[in-house]
C-alpha cells in the first residue's frame, strides 16, 4: 500500500473515532454533571482529529498552529477566520476534543442535514432557530417561494428535516465530510434572558404548567396557593438558579438554555461556518451568497417579518392564556405582559406606556383592537435600529441586576465554554440615562 493510501486510511480512521466518541455516549455519563470538562481523548485521536488528509503530506497538523482547511464551498473572510481561530484555540485551551454530556440520542436531533444544498446546520433554540428553519425549508425545496415567511413559524418546527437522529454513525460521518457545517451562536446572556422572556415571562401556559410551576416549588419559600397551582410568576433570578441547578444535576434540563457547546460539540466538529445572533442578517446573508444560495431565498424582509411575527404571536398568546387558564391571569394582566415583552424585544418603544385606561374602560378589549394600540404606540414612538439594539441591552442589564453574585458566578462556570469558544466577554453593561426609570420586569396589575 502507497505511502498516500495509508496516511488517508489513518485520517478516515481518526476522524471515524472522533465522531463515534460523539454519537455514542456512554450510560455512565448521564450521572456526570453536564458541566464538567470529560477526561481528554488520548493524544493520538486529536492528532487525527486534526489530519487534513491530503495526499503527499508526511503528518498530522495542530488545530492550534494551523487553521484546518476549508471545504471548496465554504467562503472565507477575516471575520469567520477570526471566529474559527477562537474556537479552535480555546477548545484546545477547554482541553483536547472537549466535549458535553448530552445524550447521543438528544444529541442528534440538533443535526439537521440537507444533500441538496450539501449543508449541515446545528440547530440552537433561541439563537434564531424559528427564522433559520424557515430558510432551509425554502433552501430544500418544502416551499417553492423566497419569502421565509410564506412558511408561519410554528410550521416551521413541526415540517420535518433529516437529521442524525436514526442515522448511523458510519454514514453521518460520510455527511459531515462533504457538507459545509454550519451553526449561528448568542451570547449566553442574552439567550437565558431570551429563554425566560418566551418560555416563563410571556403567556406561555404550557411552560408554566411544567418549568414554572419546578422552578417556584424548589426556589421560592413561601408559595402562594396561585403560584403554586399556575407556575406563572417565576421571576429571572429565579429561573437562572433553576438553570444552575438542571445543569449541576442533569436533572429538568432543556434545550432552550442548556449550552451551546453541549447541543453542537464545536470541539468535535469544526465548523466551517460560525454564525452570530448579534450580527444575524449580515451573517446569514454573507453565508447564502458564498453557498450560491442567495437567490433562492430572500432575507431582505426578516427584520419587519420577526417583528410582525412577534406582535401576532405575543398577542395571541395573551388571549390564549386567558381561555386555557382563567383563573391564573386576567385578560388585563396578560395584556400588560404582552406590552413589556415587546418592550424587552425592542419593537415597542420603553417610553410607550402600556394604555391602563383603555384596557380600564374596556377589559374586553379584542386582538384586533389591542393591536391597533400597538401599532399606533409603534408610529407614535419610531425606533432606530440603535434604539432597538441598546433597548434590549437595557432589558438584559435590569434583569441580572436581580441575580446574586453567587449566581452569577456559578452560571458564568457552568457556561465558560459557551462565552469563550464562541468568543464572548462576560460584561453585562450598565444602565443607560435614558433607561434610569424603565422597569420592564415589573407589572402593575
Amino acid at each position: 500500500m502507497s505511502a498516500d493510501k495509508i496516511l488517508l486510511f489513518i485520517c478516515f480512521t481518526g476522524v471515524v473515532l472522533v465522531l463515534q466518541g460523539m454519537l455514542n455516549l456512554s450510560a455512565e455519563h448521564h450521572e456526570i454533571s453536564p458541566t464538567a470538562i470529560q477526561k481528554p481523548l488520548s493524544e493520538k485521536m486529536q492528532d487525527s482529529a486534526s489530519c487534513r488528509c491530503t495526499g503527499g503530506s508526511t503528518g498530522t497538523e495542530n488545530t492550534a498552529q494551523t487553521e484546518p482547511k476549508l471545504l471548496k464551498n465554504t467562503f472565507v473572510d477575516s471575520v469567520q477566520s477570526q471566529r474559527r481561530r477562537t474556537m479552535l484555540t480555546e477548545c484546545l485551551s477547554l482541553g483536547t476534543n472537549y466535549t458535553g454530556t448530552l445524550p447521543e440520542n438528544l444529541l442528534k436531533k440538533h443535526m439537521i442535514y440537507d444533500d441538496k444544498t450539501k449543508l449541515v446546520f446545528c440547530d440552537i433554540p433561541k439563537v434564531g432557530s424559528t427564522f433559520l428553519k424557515q430558510v432551509l425549508h425554502i433552501l430544500s425545496g418544502h416551499k417553492h417561494k423566497k419569502d421565509p415567511f410564506s412558511i408561519k413559524a410554528n410550521a416551521a418546527h413541526l415540517i420535518p428535516f433529516n437529521t442524525f437522529e436514526t442515522v448511523p454513525y458510519d454514514k453521518a460521518l460520510a455527511v459531515l465530510m462533504r457538507s459545509t457545517k454550519f451553526i449561528f451562536v448568542r451570547n449566553p446572556y442574552t439567550r437565558m434572558l431570551s429563554g425566560y422572556v418566551d418560555k416563563l415571562f410571556t403567556n406561555n401556559h404550557v411552560f408554566w404548567d411544567t418549568t414554572g410551576k419546578v422552578i417556584l416549588k424548589n426556589h421560592r419559600k413561601n408559595l402562594s396557593k396561585k403560584s403554586k397551582e399556575c407556575g406563572h410568576d417565576s421571576t429571572f433570578s429565579e429561573f437562572i438558579k433553576h438553570v444552575i441547578e438542571s445543569e449541576t444535576s442533569g436533572l429538568h434540563r432543556n434545550p432552550h438554555w442548556y449550552p451551546m457547546y453541549d447541543a453542537c460539540r464545536p470541539c468535535n466538529i469544526q465548523y466551517d461556518v460560525i454564525g452570530k445572533i448579534e450580527s444575524f442578517k449580515e451573517d446569514l446573508g454573507n453565508f447564502l451568497r458564498s453557498q450560491n444560495l442567495h437567490e433562492i431565498v430572500d432575507i431582505s424582509r426578516m427584520d419587519q417579518g420577526n417583528e410582525k411575527e412577534a406582535i401576532s404571536l405575543t398577542v395571541s398568546r395573551a388571549y390564549e392564556v386567558v381561555s386555557h387558564r382563567p383563573k391564573c391571569t386576567s385578560l388585563p394582566q396578560a395584556l400588560e405582559r404582552a406590552w413589556k415583552v415587546l418592550q424587552i424585544r425592542g419593537v415597542l418603544s420603553q417610553l410607550a406606556d402600556f394604555p391602563y385606561n383603555v384596557i380600564k374602560h374596556n377589559s374586553n378589549i379584542s386582538k384586533s383592537q389591542f393591536q391597533d394600540v400597538i401599532a399606533k404606540e409603534i408610529k407614535r414612538w419610531p425606533m432606530t435600529k440603535a434604539d432597538k439594539r441598546l433597548s434590549r441591552e437595557q432589558a438584559i442589564v435590569n434583569a441580572y441586576k436581580f441575580v446574586s453574585s453567587s449566581d452569577l458566578k456559578r452560571f458564568n462556570s457552568i457556561f465558560h465554554p459557551d462565552f469563550s469558544i464562541f468568543g464572548y466577554d462576560k460584561k453585562i453593561g450598565r444602565k443607560h440615562a435614558n433607561f434610569l426609570k424603565w422597569e420592564p420586569f415589573k407589572l402593575k396589575l
